[in-house]
């Protein structure tokens, strides 16, 4: 029965995931760099000068008080713009990256893998979280590329 829950708990979390990826690849698309930040902040938590001059926007997605999601995004002018989503707590390890193309007819294909960070440990979920995007259509593994 727990092993259920958890499946259950993590392919919701994995779908909620793809949402996310595509509301903040539509941002990148059709918002300033301050409309961006302002929409995706956290409260209180606006870029420093430094992340502003260079156009980077970073802020936490949290699941729950156990899973949480470490994104960056990447607006800089005149280059391609990108997103980092790192997991950590249950989904330490989830590494998501999306290279954002110019044409916004032109599919993103986000890429996961599972890279923990050295020093870190692997969330007991991270593994399964993994699994779960890649059989999102249009996501892939790395080592599909």
């Amino acid at each position: 029965m727990f092993g259920h829950k958890r499946r259950s708990a993590i392919k919701a979390r994995a779908k909620l995931m793809g949402r996310m990826v595509m509301l903040l690849t539509d941002g990148l698309y059709t918002k300033s760099y301050d409309q961006f930040v302002e929409r995706f902040s956290n409260p209180g938590g606006g870029p420093y000068e430094t992340a502003r001059n260079a156009r980077i926007s970073r802020f936490e997605m949290r699941f729950s008080p156990t899973c949480w999601y470490e994104a960056t995004a990447s607006l800089y002018e005149n280059a391609q713009h990108w997103i980092r989503i790192e997991g950590a707590g249950d989904d330490c390890g989830v590494f998501v990256s999306v290279r954002v193309p110019d044409d916004a007819n032109v599919p993103s294909c986000p890429q996961v893998d599972l890279h923990v960070p050295r020093g870190a440990k692997r969330g007991h979920d991270a593994g399964a979280m993994v699994r779960a995007l890649q059989d999102i259509p249009g996501w892939r593994g790395v080592a599909a590329i």
